[in-house]
């Protein structure tokens, strides 16, 4: 499923108002910093914090290194 790069350059975590990161693969728009995937359904993202998968540190690391190649960190 792939989300208009308009829409996930201009999203942002409804916590910390951080930076996300798509996961076409698993549907998932991530946030390191908070450590939560939103599920995308229909091309509708889900952001309810509450209803966020919470990721192991291992996870997170690993999307803030995906977040700091398209940043070009």
């Amino acid at each position: 499923m792939a989300l208009d790069p308009q829409l996930t350059a201009t999203l942002v975590c409804p916590v910390c108002k951080g930076a996300i990161v798509w996961d076409a693969e698993k549907s998932l728009l991530v946030c390191p910093r908070c450590k939560l995937a939103f599920e995308v359904k229909d091309n509708i993202p889900n952001m309810i914090p509450d209803e966020a998968k919470k990721l192991s540190d291992e996870e997170a690391e690993e999307y803030a290194k995906r977040l700091s190649i398209v940043r070009g960190a």
